[in-house]
């Protein structure tokens, strides 16, 4: 029983339907690897009594017995990161003020995943405010990655990530805007998808309640989990927008998209941005793509061209401006926001387009919404070209603990901290399109790697599919020595 929390989701549900397992068996596994682990890895930071755990499952198993209708995830336990509104459990958006605050209602893809039958177990930890590639603040404390708890577990889903690795959840709700999900899956040896904008729900994501649902734009829910078949499970659910129809979401179905297993055009990067990429991650890559070559697709070295230092600044703006409509409404605040995070991160450009977004007039928000329009062209184009792209997903693998903001070492030369990683995650979010993450290796040090792959935006079911195929070029998952 003990190895049933490293197992697939698929696999999971497919035995609970199929009575080899109960789901009070597979509820009791997942609570006893999380009360086992929790102190060394500290990704679940807020868990529902287990006696109330445990009568759902019963619930769950009692349908089985009387043979109902079951959902796609019936009975299967599940990590929510702390941004989503989860009823009864913490919901702190990675601010301090808000870290005691109890939800009084489920977000959308919370009600999506509760509908057809998963059970919530707890909530995973993220960075302060949201805003890291690792996930540490004050009340909670430090995740660390499964796989050397002296390095991060990435941010802002460091918890999720870390919560499937760690045999906490087999799948996770996350969430990105500059690599929240991709990073950590890369850190952790997981999978996980961002997919297109405004494809899944963010009502109840990022909520402050009482105040309008703010940051709509850039920061996109998306799953977390060991495989892409796991994946495409849970886009499934999260993506149903057929049976949840809103009227604020597009008639897109998941699999209005699906790859005819046709020979492919690949364009691929070593870098993005002319960032330093770590030597033995960049052989490991190259390996990868060695391997691609031997079918039959079509590869290329090329990239999308644009301004980066522009593009990187109207992104900042437009977040800065969504988050500032729900910040009190103090003097100088962007004069703060703007220290905040230069000082944090040393990265003054972030600084400059957060702040200014904290005091963006209504024309220029339009202004920088019509600039996200016009760069959105440039990949959407590109991606038009190519069927996908394939980037490192970072310059580097999970890191030492450190204070944000301090540079790192990458082939011996500085690099600093937000360019080593922002560079690859930042703008290639800004333009909407789907990008999924896949381990691919492990660094002779046992780290993970892996790598991103890019599509047009709505081709999601083709992207995973692909990314799927993909996999037999890899070792997958791997279960870390904990």
């Amino acid at each position: 029983m003990e190895d049933i929390v490293f197992e697939s989701a698929t696999e999971i549900v497919k035995k609970i339907k199929n009575k080899k397992i109960t789901v009070v068996e597979t509820v009791t596994s997942f609570l006893n690897q999380i009360e086992k682990y929790k102190p060394k890895i500290n990704a679940v930071v807020d868990l529902r009594e287990k006696e109330e755990i445990l009568e759902e499952a019963r619930a769950k198993d009692l349908a089985i017995e009387n043979g109902l209708e079951l959902g796609l995830l019936h009975g299967l336990p599940l990590t929510i990161k702390d941004r989503f509104l989860v009823k009864g459990l913490k919901n702190s958006n990675g601010d301090p003020f808000l870290r005691n605050y109890i939800a009084t209602e489920d977000a959308e893809l919370v009600k999506r995943l509760k509908d057809v039958g998963a059970i919530i177990i707890g909530k995973t930890n993220t960075a302060l405010y949201c805003i890291d590639w690792q996930s540490t603040n004050f009340w909670n404390g430090q995740t660390n990655n499964p796989y050397d708890i002296s390095r991060v577990a990435g941010g802002s889903s460091g918890g999720s990530a870390a919560s499937v690795a760690s045999g906490f959840s087999p799948l996770v709700l996350g969430a990105d805007a500059g690599g929240s999900i991709r990073v950590p899956a890369h850190f952790n040896g997981t999978c996980g998808l961002r997919p297109s904008e405004n494809f899944l729900s963010n009502r109840g994501h990022l909520k402050v309640e009482n105040k309008p649902q703010g940051r709509r734009h850039i920061i996109t829910p998306g799953p977390l989990a060991k495989n892409v078949t796991d994946l495409i499970l849970m886009m499934e659910v999260l993506g149903n927008n057929t049976k949840y129809e809103l009227p604020e979401l597009p008639p897109i179905k998941l699999n209005d998209s699906k790859w005819n297993k046709m020979s492919l055009n690949i364009a691929y990067s070593e870098s993005i941005n002319d960032t330093d990429v770590d030597a033995e991650y960049i052989e490991l890559f190259r390996d990868f793509i060695n391997k691609i070559k031997k079918e039959n697709h079509s590869l290329r070295v090329d990239h999308p061209k644009y301004d980066e230092q522009k593009a990187y600044v109207e992104c900042s703006k437009i977040i800065g401006f969504e988050i500032g409509i729900n910040n009190p409404k103090v003097p100088l605040l962007a004069s703060f926001m703007f220290a905040f995070i230069g000082i944090k991160y040393k990265d003054y450009l972030w600084a400059k387009g957060m702040a200014l977004g904290q005091r963006l007039s209504n024309i220029n928000y339009a202004k920088a919404i019509d600039y996200k329009d016009q760069f959105s062209e440039i990949y959407n184009s590109f991606l038009t070209i190519y069927d996908i792209w394939i980037t490192p997903v970072c310059s580097f693998e999970a890191y030492k603990h450190q204070s944000a903001g301090r540079p790192f070492l990458v082939n011996n030369k500085k690099v600093d901290y937000t360019k080593a990683i922002a560079s690859f995650t930042f703008t290639t979010a800004f333009s909407g399109h789907p990008i999924v993450v896949i381990p691919i290796a492990k660094k002779k040090n046992g780290m993970p790697v892996g790598i991103q792959i890019h599509s047009k935006k709505w081709t999601d079911k083709k992207l995973l599919e692909i990314a799927h195929h993909f996999e037999k070029f890899t070792d997958g998952f791997e279960k870390p020595e904990l």
